[in-house]
């Protein structure tokens, strides 16, 4: 989680190598012409995809929604002052220069998903990158393992717009605050130790 949100002079070009990583792209295109059971599901999902870039849904804008939508999550079971008392640190720099609140968490989400989107990336750069065919394929195979994996932000993005095709773009950055907020519900004591460490490190 700690490295998600660091970003350093390299950032937008391993934003982007995150969602345009040819190799692995290449990978889900061969996966898609030889995956002939699903091909008219991923048909229906690439006609999905066709008409979000079409309607200018591909935008920066919905990217961050995407985005918002798991650190909100995160942030809203995040218990400020257990963390501080936890944390032999006092909460770590980021806490102790802020008196939190669980009020406070509103605002969390949004501020730590506005570090993860680089001001250059626009809404062009989006459809134009969903256009391409091994991207298409990459982003209907990782919006199925959502929905398998967590069906629940999978069915809220599909609401708002196929947002869920989306996802693939900035689920590497996404993965361990889903994978945080999953601790919450299997070990309270885990996940507060996890926050813990995350608010020392940031």
């Amino acid at each position: 989680m700690v490295d998600a949100v660091h970003i350093d002079g390299n950032f937008f070009r391993g934003f982007v190598h995150g969602f345009v990583n040819w190799p692995v792209d290449i990978y889900y295109l061969g996966r898609d012409y030889l995956d002939t059971d699903n091909r008219a599901v991923h048909s229906y999902d690439k006609e999905r995809m066709l008409r979000m870039v079409k309607t200018g849904m591909a935008s920066r804008q919905n990217l961050e929604k995407v985005l918002h939508l798991f650190m909100d999550n995160f942030f809203e079971h995040v218990e400020f002052q257990k963390v501080r008392d936890l944390s032999t640190k006092g909460g770590g720099k980021f806490l102790g220069r802020m008196a939190f609140n669980q009020v406070a968490a509103a605002n969390m989400g949004y501020i730590f998903s506005s570090r993860l989107i680089p001001q250059i990336v626009t809404g062009m750069t989006i459809g134009s990158l969903l256009s391409i065919g091994a991207a298409m394929s990459r982003s209907v195979y990782v919006s199925r393992d959502l929905q398998r994996r967590n069906p629940s932000a999978y069915n809220v993005l599909r609401r708002l717009g196929d947002l869920d095709l989306l996802y693939f773009m900035v689920a590497e950055k996404t993965r361990p605050f889903e994978d945080a907020t999953a601790l919450w519900f299997t070990d309270r004591n885990k996940f507060h130790q996890t926050c813990c460490y995350f608010f020392e490190k940031v």
